[in-house]
């Protein structure tokens, strides 16, 4: 550890010496002006991430000996969502001149789970429902970024192709009458393919999306003059559409899954005159031909970077809110709103801490990055739930990490 330190200790020292000569020279900047590490005119790098939350179980809970749960704390349903995303290839050109591009390839995946709190306490209900939702698409992008007037502008089309998407409904009725008990539980699950599940043909049948994101950002505080009155008002404002669709990917091959067990009618459980009735136990799988249109989330988000100490960027306050629509909710609408900071030294050492409201999910981060200009590592972790109070106390976690190399 010892070794660790002084070997980042002489590395800061002698990128220190290297960029207070090489930086006046390749820009022009003022010889005066505080040491700090040149962002990279391009870099190639590779990341991954990985998360999991729920509304009522914390991370301890779940991975103790013996799972205790009050019932009292069931006045919701219960929530959870679990995803992964892979970069394998990321790359990225900067011309200094305001402009650049870049292209970038990976996989996501990503899933919900919605469950009734009459199943959960096997309340008296009659077809009471549930949902467990989830897609997984391949996507390669273009980024690119110039300025138009006092703009600048990004822009970023995509093409995705789906792999899977289910759909499922989960069922459930207990009814209690003078006609004597009814229970019915079970799923129904419509599991769509990018090739047929029967083995029937090897070949693909899903077609490719396309959609494009576009962001504005201005400089605010800069062009209306109030950071030369109020030296703590130096902000830019922004403003991003992510994945406007263009048209939708679709899949065609479906397997339907089916499973129920439970009575086809009431019964009598001490008697015997039961017309008929009986507890009885399904299984059934088909497959078949639909198609089923799908899109990648939609976003509408309003930010700004707020830099209160004299527009240095040591310190970056950035609070955001906006607007999703994701079609692998039930309800496909929902608020998304955070506020995070950002402390920057010399571009060497970046650290973020977040609290947002992101996908129905409450996510507290912390971000680093290690920025030697010819390499950079990223690395962060978050706690999370759907609930408030629970994302404190770990009802789920994410993990991400990332490298980046050029100069």
């Amino acid at each position: 550890m010892k070794k660790f330190l002084f070997f980042l200790l002489i590395s800061f020292f002698a990128f220190s010496f290297l960029y207070a000569d090489e930086e006046p020279e390749e820009s022009g900047a003022d010889p005066k002006k505080p040491f700090r590490i040149p962002d990279r005119f391009f870099e190639i790098g590779l990341g991954a991430n990985v998360h999991f939350s729920n509304n009522y179980l914390t991370i301890r809970q779940i991975f103790s000996d013996t799972i205790v749960l009050d019932l009292d704390d069931f006045d919701k349903n219960f929530n959870a969502a679990f995803g992964f995303g892979v970069t394998p290839f990321y790359f990225n050109f900067d011309s200094k001149k305001g402009w650049g591009f870049g292209l970038s390839a990976g996989l996501e995946a990503a899933g919900v789970i919605d469950i009734s709190r009459n199943l959960l306490l096997f309340n008296e209900v009659k077809d009471d429902k549930s949902s467990f939702n989830g897609a997984v698409f391949a996507t390669t992008e273009i980024n690119t970024f110039f300025p138009v007037q006092k703009f600048k502008v990004s822009f970023k089309p995509a093409v995705y192709y789906p792999i899977a998407y289910f759909t499922s409904d989960l069922f459930y009725t207990f009814s209690n009458s003078s006609k004597g008990t009814e229970f019915n539980i079970g799923y129904d699950m419509y599991l769509y393919t990018a090739a047929p599940a029967d083995g029937s043909s090897s070949g693909l049948t899903a077609t490719p999306g396309f959609d494009f994101s576009f962001g504005l950002e201005y400089p605010l505080s800069k062009e209306i003059g109030l950071n030369e009155k109020y030296s703590f008002l130096d902000f830019d404002v922004g403003l991003d559409f992510v994945n406007i669709p263009v048209f939708s990917s679709t899949l065609r091959d479906y397997s339907r899954i089916y499973s129920r067990m439970g009575t086809n009618g009431s019964i009598y459980i001490l008697g015997d005159d039961n017309d008929d009735a009986e507890f009885i136990s399904e299984d059934i799988t088909t497959y078949g031909e639909k198609i089923i249109r799908f899109q990648r989330p939609f976003k509408v988000l309003l930010w700004a970077n707020w830099r209160p100490f004299f527009g240095n960027q040591l310190f970056t306050f950035k609070p955001l809110l906006g607007f999703s629509v994701n079609q692998i909710y039930d309800d496909p609408f929902s608020v998304e709103a955070g506020f995070n900071a950002r402390i920057d030294l010399f571009n060497l050492f970046i650290t973020t801490a977040g609290i947002n409201y992101t996908d129905r999910t409450w996510i507290n981060s912390l971000d680093f990055a290690f920025n030697l200009r010819a390499f950079q590592f990223d690395f962060g972790i978050d706690m999370r739930s759907q609930n408030f109070i629970k994302s404190w106390q770990a009802g789920g976690v994410g993990f991400k990490t990332g490298i980046r190399f050029g100069w």
